[in-house]
């Protein structure tokens, strides 16, 4: 009875679909290639992953709150150009690092700002600065690539060194975004106020919550991430593109629908925009190894974003009649988010 009742327990999880899924892609894969289950081509899978899993549990908070951010890639780019130009001007690299990351704290807040204070759609809002950003680049950068060089521990930290010898630093960076993510998102009292801003802005209002705060934290957050994504892809690459980071916004919003996350706020996880965005990246991997057009790729990902989302519908509205029709029973009881012991505060 024990076991059946974890079963269940497992069947009802909401994460439980894109895993079984991300398995069915794993095993399909490992049969048709020859180098998938490789130990260098696994590494090189999750540290492929690790750049678009920064950004893309960030942006998960942001979509649980109701709200998008598509100037993403953008910030993406700029904070690498810009840190390239910092140092080029004698900047040493601990203080040119720091001044992108806050630089990408601003951005954030700029966007929050923007959004909770004129009423614009986020939408709309990110897609303009998302083009003024992309602008600020090129014309920083002369619209030519720049070379990082050799710029020492700063730069193997961030993501051109390994642990061990083994282990990439990106793909220790990314765990650590997820651990810090999963505690915020599921621990604190922050996390139980995004959830409760992104089900019902009223309702969170109502309670004592400042959702304009939340909104803004969670924007200040998905810049952070992009700004510190932009970073480890500079010093893994050792050089950054003003055209670097183009779509990654779609990239990072698809991973977390991909993981269950509502298009519409409230619902979502941290495990499920890890699953997402690796599962993306095992796609990509899977169909370079199988020598497929590189036209096809964005074909596969978007008939996997179509039908996660198609997924993802059918099993919230089942939940829901499930719900109504049976009340007392053990699914009804398993909340999608967890309840609030005290919403009082900013």
């Amino acid at each position: 009875m024990a076991v059946w009742r974890v079963m269940k327990r497992l069947l009802a999880m909401r994460e439980m679909g894109v895993l079984l899924g991300f398995a069915a892609i794993v095993v399909f894969f490992g049969l048709y290639t020859d180098t998938f289950f490789s130990g260098r081509n696994i590494v090189n899978v999750i540290r492929q992953s690790s750049i678009l899993g920064i950004m893309a549990m960030a942006v998960n908070y942001l979509m649980i709150c109701g709200e998008f951010d598509l100037s993403i890639g953008s910030t993406f780019a700029l904070t690498g150009i810009v840190a390239v130009l910092l140092m080029e001007a004698g900047v040493p690299p601990v203080l040119a690092f720091a001044a992108v990351l806050a630089m990408g704290c601003i951005i954030g807040l700029l966007n929050g700002l923007f959004v909770t204070k004129t009423g614009i759609p986020s939408f709309i809002c990110t897609m303009a600065t998302m083009m003024m950003i992309r602008s600020t680049v090129l014309l920083v950068s002369g619209a030519k690539p720049r070379v990082l060089g050799d710029r020492g521990v700063l730069a193997l930290i961030f993501g051109g060194g390994t642990v061990f010898g083994v282990i990439p630093a990106p793909i220790l960076l990314f765990l650590a975004v997820v651990v810090v993510s999963w505690v915020v998102l599921s621990r604190t009292p922050f996390g139980y106020k995004v959830y409760a801003t992104g089900d019902n802005l009223q309702a969170a209002q109502l309670s004592g919550i400042n959702t304009d705060r939340v909104k803004i934290a969670s924007f200040v957050y998905t810049s952070l991430a992009a700004a510190l994504g932009g970073l480890v892809c500079l010093c893994f690459l050792r050089m950054v593109s003003p055209t670097q980071g183009s779509g990654y916004e779609l990239k990072a919003i698809a991973s977390c629908v991909i993981g269950g996350t509502s298009l519409a706020g409230g619902i979502g996880s941290v495990m499920g925009a890890f699953l997402g965005s690796t599962t993306l990246a095992v796609i990509e991997n899977g169909l370079v190894l199988m020598h497929t057009s590189p036209y096809l790729h964005d074909l596969v990902v978007g008939g996997v974003v179509l039908a996660a989302v198609i997924l993802n519908a059918r099993m919230l509205k089942r939940r829901l009649f499930m719900s109504t029709c049976m009340p007392h029973s053990t699914l009804a009881q398993t909340p999608s988010k967890p309840d609030p012991p005290n919403l009082k505060g900013g």
